[in-house]
């Protein structure tokens, strides 16, 4: 069966059209665009009509389940700011690990994310950049994460309570605490605008890393390790802030932090 793919697109994206045409040169598949009613061609892709306050994870979630109940096994969840490079998707249906990603390149060339590594005791990620041999990895990148659909069912999807950001981390820690394998392909690539539909440097952006880092750390266990996990949080959350948006983010940041430490 063709491998299906699911596009949540961020409202009024500029870019998903050229997503979707990179994919078509690519597979006879269907492709899902997850959208707040965005007009598509019809002939190119399946819309998905999603609330416009929605948020990655929940959009995620629409797009696969939709696919899930149209009898697909497999699916490839793409960011809208995003080009397949020749030959993505043959390589990562070659893949028999249940959750598997591309090795995301820049726009103008160069690995910007080779897979990701969390630390258990700091809630730290690392973006590997570096194409190395050992392509298992804690985590890939949502951007462009292919994802075996029975497992999506017994995980229940996407946390979305994570309106953006670690989303796709939180579900594959919890794919391999099932014991589930999750791999990069290093011969998938797949272009990033990164922050193309979503600006990275803004107070927004602040807000959501705060409250979602905050949720990781929190899911990471409890006692004395969750204060540590913490506080390496707002930490490096507060550094990033500063060199991404500016001094006048931190009131957001912590605002998200905040409500990541307390949320249900």
């Amino acid at each position: 069966m063709p491998l299906a793919v699911v596009i949540p697109a961020a409202p009024d994206s500029p870019w998903v059209e050229a997503c979707v045409a990179s994919v078509r040169q690519q597979t006879d598949g269907t492709i899902y665009v997850v959208s707040d009613g965005r007009p598509l061609d019809d002939s190119l892709a399946t819309l998905v009509t999603a609330p416009a306050d929605a948020g990655f994870a929940q959009r995620a979630n629409l797009g696969l389940l939709r696919a899930l109940v149209d009898g697909a096994e497999r699916a490839l969840l793409l960011n809208d700011d995003t080009l397949l490079v020749p030959g993505a998707i043959d390589a990562l249906q070659e893949s028999s690990a249940p959750v598997c990603g591309a090795v995301l390149e820049h726009w103008d060339g160069g690995v910007q994310q080779a897979g990701l590594d969390v630390s258990m005791r700091t809630a730290r990620v690392l973006a590997r950049t570096v194409v190395g041999e050992d392509v298992t990895v804690d985590a890939v990148s949502g951007a462009a994460m292919c994802i075996d659909l029975a497992l999506f069912e017994k995980l229940s999807g996407f946390d979305s309570r994570y309106h953006f950001y670690f989303e796709d981390i939180d579900f594959c820690l919890r794919a391999r605490a099932r014991g589930a394998r999750v791999e990069l392909v290093p011969a998938a690539r797949v272009r990033h605008r990164g922050g193309g539909t979503r600006s990275h440097h803004s107070n927004e952006a602040a807000f959501h890393l705060g409250r979602s880092h905050a949720m990781l750390a929190r899911e990471l266990g409890g006692g004395p390790g969750q204060l540590l996990r913490l506080m390496t949080v707002a930490s490096a959350g507060s550094a990033w802030t500063v060199r991404s948006v500016g001094f006048g983010g931190i009131r957001s940041f912590v605002r998200g932090f905040a409500e990541g430490v307390t949320a249900a």
